[in-house]
């Protein structure tokens, strides 16, 4: 079961995900549906339409705004790189290449024809870098255009089985518990209730380590005397929280700036601030989820770590949700996986009474 599961998520839910995202999207407007009708009176087809509509507006406007920004930085940053190497980056380089050449000749001639023998090769180094740095640049924007398409059909085709699923939500999921079994059916129902408060549980544990990155990021910068620090501390807490991110993918390119800006203090502080916040967050986060879903840290940290590398991001988060749901429904003993400490004692006392 645990290889036919691997292979399903692996390999068939890529092919199968806007169906799969339609089953999320009508699990969550259910509930909210179910409220129109018995609270407001509303007949059910329209509650469904109007619950559908007002969903996929406020989904298409996020995405669009999210769309807008992403774009919109993108431009700020194809116009800000070429400025920062001319202001920033050229000039820390042209100095640095000056202090070298004065040392090197304070050694000795050998030491000064070797620099200068080694500055022209440093300096084509670093202008392939950023030529091929805006290669790939171009190259992956350019695979993301050509995924928008198939991205739109894929869209399309999910908001359809949406309206098909939410319209028919109940008798579709009881005619899927039909098929199965007595006894997984029932394991289905409870595994299905247990993932909706072990999810409550991950999201509240998540929301703890956001707090704690914030008062770090939050003292951190305000000893670098930053402007701004509480919403900064708060964008890049968020930032933290993306498991393909994280604070590094503002705290060290910032650094770097900082440093070829001639600003050492700030930047090594950055660096600093990157380090305990990954530290920190290394060791708390397998303890607060852990403790937040009822598993324990090593068991925590090996389930983050195995899905990281079998499932990527994905992984990260969904390996430890299932160890949680599993462990939850071994404890209220819908299934029978892991033998408990007091499963040893009468097992010994079996044997021996066998014995005699």
């Amino acid at each position: 079961m645990v290889g036919i599961v691997f292979l399903l998520v692996r390999y068939v839910l890529g092919l199968v995900w806007p169906f799969f995202l339609a089953f999320i999207f009508s699990w969550m407007l259910t509930p909210i549906i179910r409220w129109m009708t018995v609270k407001c009176h509303m007949r059910r087809s329209f509650a469904v339409l109007l619950c559908l509509l007002l969903f996929f507006m406020i989904l298409s406007g996020l995405l669009a705004v999210l769309l807008v920004s992403v774009v919109s930085w993108i431009q700020d940053v194809v116009v800000w790189l070429p400025q920062l190497y001319r202001d920033t980056i050229e000039p820390s380089l042209q100095a640095a290449m000056e202090w070298a050449t004065e040392f090197s000749e304070r050694i000795g001639p050998e030491a000064y024809e070797a620099v200068s023998n080694a500055i022209p090769n440093i300096i084509s180094s670093i202008g392939n870098a950023i030529t091929s740095f805006s290669m790939r640049a171009v190259s992956l924007v350019s695979g993301w255009v050509t995924k928008v398409p198939s991205l739109l059909v894929s869209a399309l085709i999910c908001v359809i089985a949406t309206v098909f699923m939410t319209a028919d939500f109940h008798r579709m999921t009881a005619f899927l518990l039909r098929q199965l079994p007595e006894r997984p059916r029932h394991v289905a129902v409870k595994a299905k209730d247990t993932f909706v408060t072990v999810v409550v549980k991950y999201g509240k544990s998540y929301g703890i380590i956001m707090a704690i990155t914030f008062c770090e990021l939050l003292a951190g910068l305000l000893l670098l005397k930053q402007e701004q620090a509480p919403l900064l501390a708060l964008l890049i807490a968020v930032f933290d929280i993306f498991p393909v991110v994280g604070a590094g993918f503002v705290l060290m390119p910032w650094a770097v700036i900082s440093l070829l800006g001639g600003n050492i203090a700030k930047g090594l502080g950055l660096v600093a601030m990157y380090v305990v916040i990954t530290i920190i967050r290394q060791f708390m986060e397998p303890r607060v989820v852990g403790h937040q879903v009822g598993l324990h840290p090593l068991v925590t940290l090996i389930a983050m770590l195995v899905g990281t590398k079998l499932f990527g991001p994905i992984g990260l988060l969904g390996l430890p949700i299932a160890c949680a749901i599993i462990k939850n429904l071994d404890d209220t003993g819908v299934i029978h996986l892991i033998r408990h400490e007091d499963a040893r004692p009468a097992a010994v006392g079996s044997a021996a009474a066998e014995k005699k």
